[in-house]
């Protein structure tokens, strides 16, 4: 299967409210012999307050936001569309890609009436360079030089490419970052083969759960705060809410110790280390390794193969005990608050077919019919995402007073009306920059204090408008 690297540049971090300002993305045969690649930008959104931290970064200047060359973010993100479209099935990965990239991706698609989960479905599958780059420290660790910073091993794309001899001149754009995440493939492919090759299996969902299902026992490894951790674990149970997640037993924990303490007693033991019960995304691009592959150090592996078939073995024919294991991490697992935000509503639930059909038909439409199609939607984050569309595309199209009213809620966001809120206001956003130029090296001057100028003026107008 061909893959698709990708990468973007944003307006910021949050998901939910940034914005996408470059896509970059090469296709690759399966040798990861390049075959195409793409690159596209928009200007900034009307209500989008640019991150000063990420245009310090990025270094993306107020004439890049605000280009009138530049299509719209909705016009960047049907074109986006269109070349993902024309290159799957493929295996889409990015550093990082699946914690960060392809939730801005999913929100901007969400946002625009576009089918949100295009790299899960259709053949597609998923993988994370990044997660390639762990797993290799771990099960491979002479395949890459992998930076310091005392104690802690840096991940960072900027510091591990050149790290292993990649010039990165071009880091923190977009397809500069695509190159890079490649070359990175090129050299896990060649010296760690194994690490590679379960990646590759684990890009579909379906071989994640048919691995974890018939294999007895076998390594999981995650990354936290920095740090390498890795279990011998064995499956317990799907999340019945949720097929995608599933649970894991940690063998490290005698099972025996468990099966006599009571609902609260179990309860409060799975919150204390080791953790007996694991969580796990199967179509997260996990780090899956047979046990056999494990590291010499791992402390479970002193218990010796015996007793660790015996534990596993009582954990799945167990019954009993694996339903209140299951059942009693559940109760520890708080339900998320439901946002009151449309932007933050992506994961509530899923479209029904008539409405996605919908969705595709306001794409091929002429914008004058597009307004009609909305009021059609049963979904109603569907209708409040498409007349917002249309307020930013084509505000000639909606009638006075619902225009007025969409001028007043976005003046209302800019300013941060409502109090605190989960997005950036121009507030919030000159405060920042005053922090940064305060501490910030005499090369980033200029262009700090030409953002600093762009959201001052932007604040003076819109405060003008809302007085």
């Amino acid at each position: 299967m061909a893959f698709v690297f990708y990468d973007t540049e944003t307006s910021g971090t949050e998901a939910s409210f940034d914005q996408i300002l470059q896509f970059a993305a090469i296709r690759t045969d399966p040798d990861l012999n390049e075959l195409e690649r793409f690159e596209i930008r928009s200007r900034l959104l009307p209500h989008v307050v640019p991150a000063p931290g990420a245009m310090r970064v990025t270094g993306v200047t107020v004439a890049q936001l605000t280009d009138p060359a530049l299509p719209s973010h909705y016009k960047m993100l049907c074109t986006i569309r269109d070349k993902l479209d024309a290159w799957s099935p493929a295996i889409f990965t990015g550093y990082n890609s699946i914690d960060y990239d392809e939730h801005l991706l999913r929100h901007a698609f969400y946002k625009t009436l576009h089918p949100p989960y295009l790299t899960n479905f259709n053949g597609n599958g998923r993988s994370d360079v990044l997660r390639m780059v762990q797993a290799t420290s771990l099960f491979a660790p002479d395949a890459l030089v992998l930076p310091q910073d005392g104690a802690k091993t840096v991940l960072k794309l900027d510091r591990v490419a050149p790290a292993n001899g990649f010039n990165h001149e071009d880091a923190h754009d977009a397809l500069g970052d695509v190159e890079a995440t490649i070359f990175l493939c090129r050299l896990i492919m060649e010296r760690a083969p194994e690490v590679w090759s379960s990646f590759m299996r684990f890009s579909q969902k379906a071989a994640v759960v048919d691995y974890i299902s018939e294999e007895r026992i076998f390594c999981l490894a995650e990354y936290f705060y920095g740090r390498p951790y890795c279990w011998l674990v064995t499956f317990m149970a799907a999340n019945p809410d949720n097929s995608s997640e599933v649970y894991l037993y940690d063998l490290q924990v005698n099972p025996d110790d468990l099966c006599s303490l009571s609902d609260t007693d179990l309860a409060t033991r799975l919150g204390k280390s080791p953790k007996p019960v694991r969580r796990m995304r199967c179509n997260a691009s996990p780090i899956l390794m047979p046990v056999e592959s494990a590291p010499s150090n791992l402390a479970c592996l002193e218990l010796g193969s015996d007793e660790l078939d015996r534990r596993a073995e009582l954990i799945r024919s167990e019954d009993a005990l694996r339903e209140r294991l299951v059942a009693a991490f559940r109760s520890t697992r708080q339900d998320k608050e439901p946002s009151p935000y449309v932007e933050m509503q992506l994961y509530d639930g899923f479209f029904s077919n008539g409405d996605r059909a919908l969705m595709d038909a306001f794409h091929k439409a002429s914008w004058d019919k597009r307004f009609a199609i909305v009021e059609q939607f049963e979904d109603s984050r569907l209708k409040t995402l498409g007349k917002q569309l249309i307020h930013i595309e084509r505000p000639d199209l909606l009638t006075e007073a619902d225009r007025a009213e969409h001028d007043r809620a976005h003046i209302r966001k800019l300013l941060g009306s409502d109090g605190d809120v989960p997005w950036l206001t121009l507030p919030k956003a000159i405060q920042q920059i005053d922090d940064i130029l305060a501490a910030c090296e005499e090369a980033e001057l200029a262009l700090l204090r030409e953002h600093r100028e762009y959201l001052v003026s932007w604040l003076d107008r819109i405060a003008a408008l809302e007085n």
